[in-house]
């Protein structure tokens, strides 16, 4: 049979029955491994109140400086629940009208009025910015959502780099346009874009990555050609990030793209040119396509209804919302304030539309934005 631990009570009762029988302060230290003040200690308690005083005693100060007087707590619930007044507010009225006592820390009071039910629990803030443009969007139709990327850069065989642009309809997989640029750079893709929509129509969405020229780095990934696409009433929408599946059909074709119209390369733009339209043909026309029931895009694309517009209109808003233009470093000035909304957005009007106290929902015409929150100078 195991033997039983001893526990503390039982040690300072064998302790200060030896000492009390003759064994010294110091050899009992020694002889228990014990520190002499520990020793002479339990001596003092056992002399002063017995057996009861080698038990374990509570830990809690008697007195506690910091607890704030039971009359003091009264009057600062008492003034609470008559304003409705803030910690602050409370503290300074009472301050001037009785400077003889000396009232708690705001911290404090802040705690007592917690104590008491008297605060309602600030609502956390999420400060994770999630732009409402990356979701999915699902396509039912040709013409619907089209799907634009970069193939990723290869060196032509005079050295240059080409950047192949590409884009497609998602449902019908056909190829709208397929073009070999010398950079990522904006102006040149957007002009391939927007030929494109001027000779299709537009669609309800273009999908892309996070990535320049399409997406940028602040909030809602809005870049120039975002903005430019939402004036014309299409919605841009954002891959996630590192989640090439989300554009699949996109990157496969890619795949096919490589294999037949970069190898080899082509001598210079012209011929490589001339390559990605031989495939943009055969891929539209000839080739059957397991996706979309071994039927050819060419048979199924069928474009847009919806005309690029001969002149863009500007957005107009609710009569109950605000207008707001946002400055030039995508900042909204905001009574006095300053928060940053988009680079992108630079010089345009947006709607906000109030929620609550702070709060507005953002637009930019019909898309929203996300929510203005005042307080926080952040559009979440």
């Amino acid at each position: 049979m195991p033997l039983r631990a001893r526990t503390i009570v039982e040690l300072r009762e064998e302790v200060v029955s030896r000492v009390l029988g003759g064994l010294k302060i110091t050899e009992a230290a020694q002889m228990y491994e014990l520190s002499r003040p520990t020793v002479y200690d339990w001596i003092a308690r056992y002399e002063q109140d017995g057996e009861e005083g080698l038990k374990d005693r509570s830990r809690a100060p008697k007195r506690s400086p910091k607890r704030t007087e039971e009359a003091i707590e009264q009057a600062l619930i008492a003034e609470r629940k008559k304003w409705g007044f803030g910690s602050k507010a409370i503290l300074r009225r009472l301050e001037e009208e009785h400077p003889e006592i000396e009232w708690p820390a705001r911290s404090t009071v802040d705690e007592i009025f917690k104590r008491a039910g008297l605060t309602q629990a600030r609502r956390k803030r999420d400060r994770k910015r999630v732009t409402p443009f990356a979701r999915p969007y699902e396509a039912t139709r040709p013409g619907e959502l089209l799907t634009v990327d970069f193939k990723g850069q290869f060196r032509l065989r005079n050295g240059k780099l080409c950047y192949p642009l590409t884009l497609v309809d998602r449902v019908s997989r056909y190829v709208i346009a397929c073009e070999a640029l010398p950079s990522t750079h904006m102006e040149p893709a957007w002009a391939v874009i927007e030929r494109a929509l001027r000779e299709w129509g537009l669609p309800k969405a273009i999908q892309s990555d996070n990535g320049p020229p399409f997406g940028a780095n602040g909030y809602g990934r809005l870049s120039t050609i975002s903005v430019r696409l939402m004036k014309l009433g299409v919605l841009p929408v954002f891959s996630r990030p590192a989640k090439p599946q989300d554009n699949g059909a996109h990157e496969r074709m890619h795949r096919v793209l490589k294999q037949s119209a970069t190898m080899p390369p082509g001598r210079n733009f012209r011929e490589q040119q001339k390559k990605l339209d031989d495939f943009r043909h055969c891929y539209n026309h000839e080739r059957p396509h397991e996706g979309i029931g071994m039927n050819r895009p060419a048979r199924l694309w069928r474009g847009s209804r919806r005309p690029f517009p001969e002149r863009v209109e500007e957005f107009r808003y609710r009569r109950w919302f605000e207008v707001r233009t946002v400055g030039q470093s995508g900042m909204l000035k905001w009574n006095q304030q300053q928060i940053f909304i988009s680079h992108a957005l630079s010089g345009e009007r947006i709607g906000l539309e109030p929620v609550e106290v702070d709060r507005w929902n953002a637009y930019f015409g019909p898309f929203y934005l996300g929510q203005l929150d005042v307080e926080a100078r952040l559009l979440l």
